[in-house]
């Protein structure tokens, strides 16, 4: 097995450059009143509410321009049909603008079949035991760290911790320091997927992170080819190995795809497990028997609690997909519903995860549901590239916080949730 050495750059700070304020955080009172508006309508508590009404009565919804997809049958059917109901329109702007050509904004094609083939061969299945040591180790570490205290600020030190070691060691894009490399990868994740309000902070974080990347990146690519280091076992060696068999790999498209891959990993990772965490505080009878198969080191189930608590506690409520063609959705039903070339598509994946049709008994925590029918990381030709990754370094996470005895949360504000725009940015939990 090959072993993990972290990929440095060639030269590296004494200590973190200081970092410049979250987007989130910027800004006058209207646009605070904005995004509050927009995440509390978007919240649980809100969308399962709207959802329920309209599986019943509206389950194909058109507003205008847009169709609001909600029934379990409707939402996969228009995942899976990506050549009618395509991506490139919603993704494509904010990737080009921030990063370039990649595999999340390509509709199915010559270009997406090749650099999905080679990024698969960079990126390896037969990876994940080695993956899973990582995670197993790099989260060993963070609550060992916290014992002598008994209370761990769970974000930081431990959920946003492991994934960035993994983008460190196992990717090789360390950046120049852990503090930037978590604020690249978050700005850049923000504006290309999770800025529906367009926010221009958000925008403008962006464009400056893009520019920081892209003069670390380039010279790094450029210092590991030279230096006969592009064969080391890590993704970003895989990739600038592949040239000269492939001249389409220039470093420029090392570091798109690169950038590409790891954008999403360290807060994907890390708002899925602090939703996981959070609902399970909320329910102890569950609580108690993830905590029993993280004890047992019984990780399949540890994900299966996973999953459903998350099912309650959405991590992607909604998906978007711009309809390519006119196209029929639940053609044969009472619900067809005919959609014109150019509508937008709003498709709810938290709703189809409570429709009874896809998730028998909807309302109950159920742990006997089959992992791979959750919706949490899409469906189809554009399901989540690092799935495979999710599920091996979320159960290894979440069973070390779980080990840990008397978990609960700390008392006050600190013990809730606190937010930068979408992401978690702070939970603080105690222990016996």
């Amino acid at each position: 097995m090959s072993t993990l050495a972290p990929a440095a750059p060639a030269t590296a700070p004494l200590r973190p450059a200081p970092q410049p304020p979250s987007p989130n955080s910027q800004g006058g009172m209207g646009l605070r009143v904005k995004r509050w508006i927009f995440y509390t309508l978007t919240g649980r508590t809100v969308l399962r509410a709207v959802f329920a009404v309209l599986r019943r009565h509206a389950p194909l919804l058109k507003a205008g321009s847009r169709v609001v997809v909600s029934r379990h049958a409707d939402v996969v059917e228009v995942l899976s049909r990506d050549e009618d109901f395509t991506i490139s329109q919603v993704n494509g702007p904010s990737i080009d603008r921030i990063n370039g050509p990649f595999i999340l904004a390509m509709d199915r094609g010559p270009e997406y079949d090749r650099d999905h083939a080679a990024l698969r061969a960079c990126a390896r299945r037969e990876d994940a035991e080695r993956i899973r040591q990582l995670a197993r180790d790099a989260s060993a570490r963070a609550v060992d760290a916290a014992r002598p205290q008994r209370r761990i600020e769970a974000v930081q030190r431990l959920t946003r911790e492991v994934p960035s070691e993994m983008v460190a060691t196992y990717f090789g894009f360390p950046g120049p320091d852990r503090p930037t490399q978590q604020r690249w990868l978050r700005n850049l994740f923000q504006d290309a997927f999770a800025n529906p309000l367009d926010d221009p902070f958000v925008r403008q974080a962006a464009i400056q992170t893009a520019a920081e990347v892209k003069a670390w990146a380039l010279p790094e690519i450029a210092r590991r080819r030279a230096a006969g280091t592009a064969g080391d076992d890590d993704v970003m060696g895989r990739m600038i190995a592949l040239r000269p068999a492939h001249p389409y790999a220039d470093d420029d498209w090392v570091r798109r795809n690169i950038a590409g891959l790891v954008v999403g990993a360290v807060d994907t990772i890390s708002r899925f497990s602090i939703l996981a965490v959070d609902e399970l505080l909320r329910r102890p009878r569950e609580l108690e028997g993830a905590r029993a198969a993280a004890l047992a080191g019984d990780l399949d189930r540890v994900r299966q609690y996973a999953w459903e608590a998350v099912r309650f506690n959405p991590h992607t409520p909604l998906m978007a997909r711009r309809c390519s063609v006119d196209a029929t959705v639940a053609a044969g039903t009472p619900r067809a519903r005919q959609v014109a070339a150019g509508a937008s598509m709003a498709i709810g994946t938290l709703s189809a995860m409570f429709d009874p049709d896809g998730f028998p008994d909807p309302k109950r925590f159920r742990i006997d549901r089959d992992v791979r029918s959750y919706l949490h990381f899409g469906w189809g030709m554009h399901q989540c590239f690092g799935l495979g990754i999710n599920m091996v370094v979320i159960p290894e996470i979440l069973a070390a916080l779980l080990r840990l005895p008397g978990l609960r949360r700390a008392p006050g504000g600190a013990g809730k949730v606190v937010l930068d725009g979408p992401f978690p940015d702070r939970l603080v939990l105690e222990f016996d």
